[in-house]
């Protein structure tokens, strides 16, 4: 018994080693396996999360088109053309094919459609597929116009099932839309690949589009983007996601119709991978699922030997005590010897012990039971800046901002033997900054089951912190947008109904007025009426230009008295802190420009340097003077044409920007104030507004010493002749008691009109009812010399009973009355051989001259 004590012991001793080993080198693969989980996680949230970001910088490059229609009005295809140039010049957007315009065409208007853009300068324009329908969206302008874009002009995209879809969505939603998996009309032949379209609707301006039916009668266009996903998904990660196989499918459903890309081949499927999930996500409505295998590279790229090196270590230490053991039941003389070489094992196991510890990509500290760090690795001290003398020996939570408590001592100390607890928090630099963490938790207990610490492995979560904040940032910036476009639309609407009370009121004045001489008590009053009325049509104007319901009118005027008017505004909004000083030339500068937009720039410029000054006193100064650009000057102003031009300026002495700051200022939706406080549209705005008027605008800012804008317009060489809309109206020849039929549903705008012209020397006969009045037509044609008709009515609007009117008698004369008259009105006018069209808040001053014109054409007009 004796002489086998020495080797029952040994094998005790390494059995009991190796099942230490064992538990080591199983904790340290469960550890090395949630590492690869969290590096799997992350990497399956970076793709959803980098796509979605992209997928927002295209709506917002969308959106951006979008605008252009909306405040452009009528856009020429050269104007498409450098607007997209522009937009996608020094931008990363690969993937992105092309930028389309597609107006929506009825099937009795294909043919002249296709003339029009014959004669804007596509030879071989033509809408195809060929065949009658009811209604065409025909790829109308296209940019970048180069390779296979151009043969998609004429291609009909409502021909196609998924691309009908998305136009029916955006067009009922108001907002963007995306098509399933399709085929894009400009993919190559070689190396095809499956894409997508996003589109926008463009509703016909000031239509209302507040319901869906609304929307359904007001649409006029749509824009969209194609991309192909492939290329989309290179930009994000190159050719291949390391180590994943990334596959997105449209909609719910994996299946192989539904796959829209992966990033390995068929390959792939043949090795079962160690994980694999799937995320939902919504693209402007539409579903796609990202699914994320991993393959034997990624555990080659994230795996760690630290297992390994413990199983090894760990058999041999065990080996070691074995002999150790052997030889202290064998013999005092050798006892010794081999106690220096378990000491020196022991060393060299420590060593690689605390290697394992050092080298780990993970922060790791050790804390005692009063939560004082007791170790501290090189990595934690690199992600915190600090030194290990700086943090040994210190409460844990000096460095940890813990606002739950839940690395206070005592809940520690509660925890259980074994669990272990993953908590997000934020962890204090040396210089103060915060880094968010995920932090791992585990209780350590001593032999007697007494908590005597914890230990703690830290990750460092920030980059996705801040990703998640940039997408809240985001999303409320979308939703200010979004608020201001609504304000927008309502005073639009408001403005418009404005337009119907303010005619009617001047035109029962200018009545009344005609009645009483000017001794009447009452022509003062009535005088003071007509007065505040043609005030209120230059507000509703106003209100209309705000809303983009009124197009762009550039008109040749001096740039002076437009500023002289902005500041008239300006002085009466700043504080009495501001000191608002001004340096504007005496001669008259004349520019092409469009009045309000200019007061915009005013504005908004001023607004942002009056912010600059936070609260405090300072100056503003607004200059203007003549400058002469060269070629230099010119090319790196952007657009501008080298030669004279006029220079207008806003500076402050406020807080100024530094350089990063600057070249950025004019990104939409980019702003240095805090959420709720600013859009991030002003500048970007003024940006706009400037490139519409072929001008260029500039920064000059210094952190300190306040911002200068310069703003550039061409200078015009001569003076202008422009009417003015609100003189007092012609003297006309009176009527020769021609018979003119008015078809108006608003009574009290029926009844004005049939006073003024009866005034005039007509004979009149009102009819509210646009039926009614084509029905007394079809009933004598010949009783009429003329039809003065509002445009927007129930049952039939003044277009379609136009029409009817020209079904009936052909040379019938119509004259049109609308608050509003767009481009796409005069156009279809025209074509319905209307003669006339009157804003009808100047009916007062336009009616009688007009039914004069049209009942006696001068000779040779048509």
């Amino acid at each position: 018994m004796k002489r086998a004590l020495p080797l029952l012991m040994s094998l005790l001793v390494g059995a009991v080693s190796l099942t230490v080993t064992a538990l080591a080198w199983h904790h340290e693969r469960a550890s090395e396996t949630a590492a690869l989980r969290a590096s799997f996680d992350f990497g399956l949230r970076q793709a959803t999360s980098r796509i979605e970001q992209r997928m927002a910088a295209y709506e917002q490059m969308l959106r951006g088109v979008q605008g252009l229609f909306l405040a452009s009005g009528a856009v020429d295809r050269a104007h498409f053309d450098r607007y997209v140039d522009a937009l996608l010049v020094g931008v990363d957007f690969n993937g992105l094919q092309a930028i389309a315009y597609g107006p929506l065409v009825q099937g009795p208007d294909v043919a002249a459609h296709e003339a029009a853009q014959r004669l804007s300068g596509v030879p071989g324009y033509q809408v195809r597929p060929p065949g009658p329908r009811a209604s065409y969206v025909p790829v109308t302008y296209i940019a970048p116009a180069v390779g296979r874009s151009l043969g998609a002009l004429g291609y009909d995209i409502s021909t196609d099932p998924s691309r009908r879809a998305a136009l029916d969505k955006a067009r009922d939603s108001g907002s963007v839309a995306i098509t399933g998996r399709i085929r894009l009309v400009t993919e190559p032949d070689h190396a095809p690949q499956y894409g997508f379209l996003m589109l926008l609707p463009l509703y016909a301006p000031g239509q209302p589009a507040d319901s869906v039916a609304a929307r359904r009668r007001s649409v006029a266009a749509w824009v969209w983007a194609g991309f192909r996903i492939g290329d989309l998904m290179s930009s994000l990660y190159g050719e291949s996601t390391p180590g994943l196989d990334l596959r997105i499918y449209d909609g719910i459903e994996l299946s192989d119709d539904a796959l829209m890309y992966r990033s390995s081949g068929p390959e792939a499927d043949r090795q079962p991978a160690r994980f694999e999930a799937q995320e939902y996500i919504g693209v402007a409505g539409q579903s796609w699922t990202v699914q994320v295998r991993s393959t034997p590279e990624f555990e080659a790229r994230h795996h760690r030997e630290s297992a390994r090196i413990i199983g090894f270590a760990g058999i041999g230490l065990s080996l070691l005590l074995a002999a150790l053991t052997w030889q202290l039941t064998t013999g005092r003389m050798r006892a010794y010897s081999v106690a220096r070489v378990m000491t020196r094992e022991l060393r060299d196991s420590e060593r690689r012990y605390r290697r394992i510890v050092e080298t780990a990509n993970e922060g790791i500290w050790l804390v005692n039971a009063q939560a004082c760090l007791s170790f501290v690795n090189p990595k934690l001290l690199r992600l915190l800046g600090q030194g290990a003398a700086d943090m040994l020996e210190r409460p844990l939570a000096e460095f940890v901002d813990d606002p739950g408590g839940q690395l206070a001592p005592a809940v520690l100390a509660s925890r259980r033997p074994g669990t272990v607890e993953a908590v997000e928090l934020r962890m204090l630099r040396s210089e103060g900054q915060p880094l968010w963490v995920s932090m791992s938790v585990t209780p350590v207990f001593d032999e007697a089951d007494r908590y005597v610490g914890s230990l703690g492995m830290v990750t460092d979560i920030s980059e996705r912190k801040q990703a998640e904040a940039r997408r809240a940032l985001l999303e409320a910036q979308l939703r200010e947008s979004q608020k201001m476009e609504a304000i927008g639309t309502l005073a639009g609407g408001i403005a418009h109904d404005f337009n119907n009370i303010l005619a009617a009121i001047l035109g029962n004045v200018s009545l009344a007025r005609d009645r009483l001489d000017d001794a009447h008590g009452a022509t003062p009053p009535l005088k003071q009426i007509e007065m505040a009325g043609v005030r209120a049509r230059s507000l509703v104007q106003k209100i209309l230009a705000f809303s983009r319901m009124q197009p762009h009118e550039l008109v040749s005027q001096p740039m002076r008295p437009m500023i002289e008017e902005s500041i008239a505004l300006l002085r009466s909004t700043l504080p009495a802190t501001v000191e608002l000083v001004l340096a504007l030339e005496d001669r008259p500068l004349f520019v092409s420009a469009d009045a309000t937009h200019v007061q915009q720039i005013l504005l908004n410029l001023c607004t942002n340097a009056w912010h600059a000054l936070q609260g405090s006193s300072g100056r503003i100064t607004i200059g203007l003077d003549e400058r002469r650009i060269d070629a230099d000057e010119a090319q790196r102003l952007g657009e501008l044409a080298p030669g004279p031009c006029v220079h207008l300026w806003v500076a402050d002495n406020g807080v100024g920007m530094d350089e990063a700051t600057r070249a950025r200022v004019f990104e939409p939706f980019f702003t240095t104030k805090r959420v709720g406080q600013g859009t991030g549209l002003g500048l970007s705005v003024v940006h706009g507004i400037m490139t519409a008027h072929a001008g260029a605008i500039d920064v000059e800012s210094e952190p300190g010493r306040g911002s200068t804008f310069h703003l550039y317009f061409p200078l015009l060489p001569l003076r202008p002749q422009r009417a003015d809309a609100t003189a007092e109206p012609a003297r006309v020849p009176a009527g020769r008691g021609q018979h003119v039929m008015v078809v108006d549903d608003d009574p009290a705008m029926l009844l004005m009109v049939e006073s003024l012209l009866q005034r005039a020397g007509y004979r009149v006969t009102g009819i509210d009812q646009p039926r009614d009045a084509a029905a007394k037509l079809q009933a004598d044609p010949a009783a009429y010399d003329l039809v003065v008709t509002d445009y927007n009515m129930p049952e039939l609007t003044g277009m379609e009973l136009a029409a009817e009117i020209a079904r009936i008698r052909a040379d019938l004369p119509v004259v049109i009355s609308s608050g509003f008259i767009s481009d796409e009105m005069r156009a279809a006018a025209q074509q319905a051989g209307v003669k006339g069209l009157m804003q009808k808040e100047y009916t007062l001053e336009q009616l009688g001259g007009i039914v004069h014109a049209v009942l006696n054409p001068a000779p040779g007009a048509g």
